[in-house]
């Protein structure tokens, strides 16, 4: 295989969980890439019209990958096993923890979060909108009611569904508190894998940590504690306080920026 000499593209919505996903692990396979942010409406016109599944299109090459899994797996086959975010003795554990993890916490997250702060647009302007367009973030700041509505409906949000996701979310995290209750460093063990890429940043939201985005914009597309309204801070310090928390604010902290170095010098 070659060296990726030239960064490979990558087409997102900045606050999206499946951005921040594909983020930290192009960071890990020590991909080169080079991201075109966007904000809504023109990132779901550009997505439609370059035919992606959802909040990703990636190409590398002549390789068109439409979801953050595709990404994972063109890589994962090419580091050796001691890299690998799926490890071979693991497959069956980690295709669980993706279900659990990527899509069902990560769908709870996003219904709890967007219902409970798009009402609030002085906060919600800067997530939305880093890193896209000027004429993007004219547009969310001036009718951000479109903005919104475009999400709402989007995403099938209404307020007792946000409640519901909230009794999954702490459901989950749970779970995970059970798996780090005999104080392992991951949560199949001593080493990284998707299960914890997952977790992480699907949860991160119920965190805040400081990390999300990859700094490459500064703060990251998510609001701070201090921006979140007061109703929320409750919930935020409470999970927290968690096995879980603790180990998702920890990820962020030591394993963000952590790569295995370029991966044409890995195979």
């Amino acid at each position: 295989m070659s060296n990726v000499k030239e960064p490979v593209k990558v087409l997102s919505f900045s606050p999206s969980a499946d951005a921040e996903l594909n983020r930290w692990i192009l960071s890990y396979y020590g991909v080169n890439f080079k991201e075109s942010r966007h904000s809504v409406p023109l990132y779901f016109i550009l997505n439609k019209i370059l035919k992606g599944e959802s909040f990703i299109l990636y190409r590398d090459g002549d390789t068109k990958l439409v979801n953050v899994r595709a990404v994972i797996d063109h890589y994962d086959i090419q580091v050796a096993p001691e890299y690998k975010l799926i490890p071979d003795t693991l497959a069956d554990q980690m295709e669980k923890s993706w279900i659990r993890y990527n899509t069902e916490l990560g769908s709870a997250v996003v219904k709890w979060a967007y219902t409970n702060l798009l009402p609030h647009k002085l906060i919600m302007i800067r997530p939305l909108t880093l890193g896209s367009l000027w004429i993007e973030q004219f547009f969310v700041k001036h009718w951000y009611n479109v903005a919104n509505q475009l999400i709402w409906k989007s995403q099938q949000l209404s307020k007792p569904a946000a409640d519901e996701s909230l009794k999954s979310i702490k459901t989950i995290f749970e779970e995970v508190d059970r798996l780090l209750a005999d104080g392992r460093t991951y949560l199949h063990g001593e080493r990284m894998t998707l299960a914890d890429l997952a977790f992480a940043v699907s949860g991160a939201p119920l965190v805040l940590p400081s990390n999300y985005g990859g700094g490459t914009y500064g703060q990251g597309p998510i609001p701070t504690f201090e921006e979140f309204p007061l109703e929320l801070q409750e919930t935020i310090s409470k999970m927290r306080e968690t096995r879980s928390g603790q180990f998702i604010l920890r990820l962020y902290a030591e394993d963000r920026y952590r790569t295995i170095g370029s991966i044409g010098e890995r195979t």
